[in-house]
């Protein structure tokens, strides 16, 4: 499985703005936290599978079988999808538990979520160069019809993630390091474009696509009537 490693984790102009640093020593202090940072990349790693089959709410691909919502009414057989794990990696989360200062623990925080986003913009665009096109993604336990209990199958699309980036699931279905993100990127259509757009939380710093009520109730619609 591909493993994929961003150029760079860090912009310390965008990670100072994002952490309202005025003061010249903190913006220096954040420049060495940086540095530190990039001494300790995260990474990325993804799968090229082949659905098998879907029936109702059941998928199968080669011997793991999940049930997803609304995967089920958008994968197809025959269609191929790619399962990821992306992360901020484990050297740079168990830096930060060394850090004894609270202000300097915050700033690592907006760090490693700055190397876990640069990991999966990095992890996105190798997909898109295999697939040639850019590809929709959903994620386990960021919309109620997808629950996170389904990790360990997207895990076992992929094979040994912990070997690979050192990322693990624990019995709660969290993953280890926290900074850490997973999915499967797919053609998309039937209007899904995102997480997002099934997603009714009203304010929501994260958000990438606008509430589909029309489209949520398009899918729960054929669930319930099948």
């Amino acid at each position: 499985m591909p493993i994929i490693y961003p150029d760079s984790v860090t912009d310390l102009d965008a990670l100072v703005e994002w952490a309202r640093i005025d003061d010249p020593a903190d913006r220096e202090r954040m420049r060495e936290l940086t540095l530190e940072a990039e001494a300790r990349r995260g990474a990325a790693v993804y799968g090229n599978r082949v659905v098998d089959c879907v029936t109702g709410d059941d998928i199968a691909i080669g011997d793991v079988a999940f049930r997803a919502r609304p995967l089920s009414r958008l994968f197809k057989p025959g269609m191929t999808i790619y399962p990821y794990v992306a992360t901020c990696g484990r050297e740079m989360a168990e830096y930060g538990v060394g850090l004894t200062d609270p202000l300097e623990r915050y700033w690592w925080d907006i760090i490693m979520q700055g190397a876990v986003g640069a990991a999966r913009k990095a992890l996105f665009a190798a997909i898109e160069r295999e697939a040639g096109y850019a590809p929709t993604s959903v994620s386990p336990g960021s919309i109620e019809m997808w629950p996170i209990n389904n990790q360990p199958s997207l895990f076992a699309l992929i094979g040994d993630v912990e070997g690979m980036i050192g990322v693990t699931i624990t019995e709660s279905f969290l993953m280890l390091p926290l900074k850490s993100v997973s999915g499967i990127c797919f053609p998309g259509g039937g209007g899904f474009t995102h997480n997002c757009c099934l997603c009714e939380r009203k304010v929501c710093a994260g958000r990438q696509a606008p509430f589909d009520a029309k489209l949520k109730a398009q899918l729960e619609g054929e669930l319930i009537h099948m």
